[in-house]
């Protein structure tokens, strides 16, 4: 019974500790600054954005941000960097891509769902199935069958899921994201 009081306070404790030492840490973070991004560059690339895609958009902030930030600074400029170069180039807001990823997600959901009633009255072994669920799949959606292809040949390159290099390779073969 004292053994577990005394783990329960512990435990309080250092939660508490936690939470005061996160709320310290947000308090004390000082504001991304304001030369992370110069405006004198921002101009030229405004013009050349409507073309650029979400790796060439990244690539450009990267180079534009300064190296000496570190940590959160650094990343809060990259994000402000690339909200304004989409903005400048009228492409998707972040709110409208989340919205166009979930509409996508979900008519996918729906076509998976369809494929799985297909099959599922049928004595197949689970490999059987999904390989036949992912050919109809497939069949339905051309940009999952690419995205299947690619997967296939990053496999054969014995690439790791997961991993940088996979990534990569799946980036380079599919192409440009949609919004």
């Amino acid at each position: 019974m004292i053994i577990d009081k005394v783990l329960r306070k512990a435990a309080l404790g250092a939660s508490f500790t936690i939470l005061m030492v996160g709320l310290a840490l947000a308090q004390t973070t000082p504001p991304a600054p304001a030369p992370a991004s110069p405006p004198t560059v921002t101009a030229p690339a405004a013009q050349a954005a409507p073309r650029m895609t979400h790796r060439e958009v990244m690539d450009a902030c990267r180079a534009e941000v300064s190296r000496d930030l570190r940590g959160p600074e650094r990343r809060e400029a990259m994000r402000q960097c690339v909200e304004k170069k989409r903005e400048s180039a009228g492409l998707n807001r972040r709110e409208d891509r989340r919205a166009d990823r979930e509409t996508r997600r979900t008519e996918r959901r729906a076509q998976m769902q369809e494929c799985r009633k297909e099959f599922a009255e049928q004595r197949l072994t689970e490999k059987e199935r999904r390989d036949a669920v992912e050919g109809c799949l497939s069949k339905k959606d051309p940009q999952f069958a690419k995205m299947l292809e690619c997967r296939k040949q990053a496999e054969e390159k014995k690439l790791e899921r997961g991993s940088r290099e996979f990534r990569k390779a799946m980036r380079e073969c599919v192409g440009p994201r949609r919004g």
